[in-house]
């Protein structure tokens, strides 16, 4: 049979389809007509065709060929044999080809003509592919449960080390706050010192030229009296007598009556 282009478009399709058919329990492959068929314990159970450009697919579906034929790539197989359930499918070059539906088709079909036995078989090897399945959907969530916490233990680590970090630089900015109200009040009291000192030396009057200053009595002591007169000065000269007069003799002190 001559393959075309639109042929060779068809050709991984039908790749694809024929060896999901094969993997069925017993299932052959076979030619009469000159068209490509899958059977069960020689029944036939599936037609994969490419011709004149056309991929075909035709398969018994006793269940879903109702809603089938209402598709409008589909409609009932020739020969009569769409009375007992066949639909066959027909695409062009440009139509998109469902495989998800034509593979649900492929096994409707299987199990509408192959024997107890065929059933039994895949049967239990969908159960065998369903608990290893589900073993390896138990082992992926027990491997993110503990991938989570994980990253849990993680975070809470981190979140701690944060909060030590701000501890102690709480701490820190405390002491360095410490330091500088000390060093403040330092600075305060320095000032203070100086200030009360300059006071102090503004209070005290300096001495006028020539005169001493006059002593600070000592607490509790009264100060003495200056003394009268002009030879309590200090800095005033003796006058001398005049020349050729005697001096003024020294008054004597007049005897007291008893």
């Amino acid at each position: 049979m001559m393959t075309t282009k639109d042929d060779a478009r068809f050709t991984p399709i039908l790749a694809r389809l024929r060896d999901a058919v094969l993997a069925y329990p017993e299932a052959v492959e076979e030619f009469p007509w000159g068209d490509r068929v899958a059977k069960v314990r020689g029944k036939i159970f599936v037609f994969l065709n490419t011709h004149e450009g056309k991929l075909t697919v035709t398969a018994k579906l006793p269940e879903s060929g109702d809603a089938a034929l209402m598709l409008p790539f589909a409609a009932p197989t020739g020969y009569n044999l769409g009375k007992s359930g066949w639909v066959t499918a027909r695409f062009g070059p440009k139509d998109k080809v469902p495989e998800a539906m034509l593979l649900e088709w492929i096994e409707e079909s299987y199990r509408a003509v192959a024997p107890k036995r065929a059933l039994q078989s895949l049967d239990g090897a969908a159960a065998v592919a369903g608990k290893k399945g589900a073993r390896e959907g138990a082992a992926g969530k027990r491997g993110a449960k503990e991938k989570a916490a994980a990253a849990g233990k993680k975070e809470a680590k981190a979140a701690a080390g944060k909060k030590e970090a701000k501890a102690a630089g709480k701490k820190e900015a405390k002491a360095a706050a410490g330091k500088a109200g000390a060093g403040g009040r330092a600075v305060a009291s320095k000032g203070a010192k100086a200030a009360a000192g300059k006071k102090g030396a503004a209070l005290v009057k300096p001495a006028e030229p020539g005169k001493a200053a006059p002593e600070k009595a000592a607490p509790g002591k009264k100060a003495a009296p200056a003394q009268k007169g002009t030879a309590g000065k200090k800095g005033t000269a003796v006058r001398p007598a005049a020349p050729g007069k005697k001096a003024a003799p020294a008054q004597r002190a007049k005897p007291t009556r008893k």
